[in-house]
């Protein structure tokens, strides 16, 4: 054999996939930081999201070092290309100030670039059935866990975090100071509980007694959404409700058995919302014009986004600089202060011109593609929670038309967990995954006569 050919199969046969044993590591670092920032106020505090990032970022230059000292391949999809290009369209924005106020932009980088860390570890993370699975009853645990502690700080807290964080200047609900953060939160974690709820079992326990035992925490959970009197989280649960029925339509169509669950379920939720004290929610709807920020206002907010837009077409006024440059444009006083446009996507067609736009319309073509792709696959014991996922991700993006739901750091991060546990491939690697990953670089065993052949 040539020397170059047989350098080049010692070159192949050196990359491999990351062990398990490590994936493992990756997978509960990455929602031990979630979760601990979604507890922690959501992450709103810098005291929060500033040591969350910290240790991101040390994982990831951990996972890009082993990737290069022992030859461990790295994972790649195409919607990290606009991702890539996002971050840097608001890296250079503050690197070249084109940023009408750098500082602000760098601090939204920098939650940025720690989404984009636990977007990419869980990524790589979840690459095996039995991590998908272990993360998805860590999820629906804290789905549970999240929302009896709003439902019990709602009754007795008196507007305190936890019974001694004051919060009595906002609307707090659960760890959130602002209760559409909290909806926005469920509205990620609803769907996924609800695949948890209804997957197979191998209890000798009756059906419906397992469903009604895993149901609990679904159940908590809209009720915790009804108390929390968002508006936007009803409406994005309704969306999901209609998403799901397309992505799992051949599904409930084939299955007779399928759709009276599913129609049980429904029934079982509902009557939970309206033992959940439902009238204050529909109080709310019937007064869209007025309540904190009425929908009238959040237009008039989007229309000044619009011609900041104008002024500003190419790159925008710079990234997170929505509060500085809004007041310039303001046409209508309410007698609110607003930090933010109530509109992720207004904001951030005003932010980062039609460059950020762009690649914001990318990502979103390409979500959809993944959610059809998904959809069409053959069903399996993993697909229905990829499925959920999608669904709780999607009803994220929804929410975020009328709300800011991407500048909570909790919410961001659980949002980029999700979209990664869609797009990885859960299927069982090859035996590399197995082998244990060597503390120090330790040069690989080939036959001799490979090595030493001339011929």
């Amino acid at each position: 054999m040539p020397v170059r050919a047989s350098f080049n199969l010692r070159r192949a046969a050196y990359y491999m996939d990351f062990p398990l044993s490590w994936r493992r590591i990756i997978l509960f670092l990455v929602l031990g930081v979630t979760i601990a920032t979604v507890l922690g106020f959501g992450g709103v505090y810098s005291y929060i999201w500033v040591p969350a990032d910290l240790i991101l970022f040390s994982a990831f230059l951990l996972v890009l070092w082993l990737s290069v000292w022992h030859g461990y391949r790295l994972p790649w999809d195409p919607i990290i290309l606009p991702m890539l290009a996002f971050g840097a369209l608001t890296a250079a924005q503050w690197l070249f100030h084109w940023s009408v106020y750098p500082g602000n932009t760098l601090t939204l980088d920098i939650q940025l670039a720690g989404c984009g860390c636990i977007f990419y570890l869980s990524f790589l993370a979840i690459s095996a059935p039995g991590l998908l699975q272990r993360a998805s009853w860590i999820l629906w645990l804290f789905c549970g866990g999240l929302a009896f502690e709003a439902i019990c700080q709602f009754f007795n807290a008196d507007k305190y975090i936890y019974w001694f964080h004051n919060a009595t200047y906002a609307t707090p609900v659960g760890p959130f100071v602002y209760h559409n953060y909290f909806a926005g939160c469920m509205d990620l974690l609803l769907p996924l509980s609800i695949a948890v709820a209804v997957r197979k079992h191998s209890s000798l326990d009756p059906d419906w007694v397992i469903w009604l035992r895993r149901g609990l925490v679904p159940a908590l959970a809209v009720a915790s959404m009804v108390i929390s009197q968002s508006r936007g989280g009803i409406l994005s649960l309704g969306f999901e409700l209609c998403l799901a029925a397309v992505l799992f339509w051949p599904d409930l169509r084939r299955k007779r058995a399928l759709r009276i669950v599913a129609m049980g379920g429904l029934l079982f939720l509902l009557g939970m919302g309206y033992i959940a004290n439902s009238g204050i929610i529909f109080s709310r709807f019937a007064n869209l014009t007025h309540h904190d920020a009425s929908l009238l206002d959040r237009e008039r907010v989007a229309i000044s986004c619009w011609h900041i837009f104008l002024d500003h077409p190419w790159l925008g006024t710079g990234f997170n600089t929505f509060a500085t440059v809004y007041p310039a444009y303001q046409t209508f006083d309410s007698g609110k202060i607003f930090l933010e446009a109530h509109n992720e996507y207004a904001q951030m067609l005003a932010e980062t011109g039609i460059v950020g736009t762009l690649c914001v319309l990318v990502f979103l073509a390409l979500w959809i593609y993944a959610l059809v792709r998904l959809r069409n696959t053959s069903p399996g014991p993993l697909r229905q929670l990829q499925l959920a996922m999608g669904i709780g991700a999607s009803g994220f993006l929804f929410h975020s038309y009328g709300d800011f739901q991407f500048h909570c750091p909790g919410n961001a991060m659980l949002f980029y967990i999700f979209v990664a546990m869609v797009l990885a491939p859960a299927s069982t690697r090859n035996a590399s995954n197995m082998h244990p990953l060597p503390i120090f670089r330790k040069k690989l065993s080939y036959p001799q006569p490979l090595l030493h052949s001339r011929n």
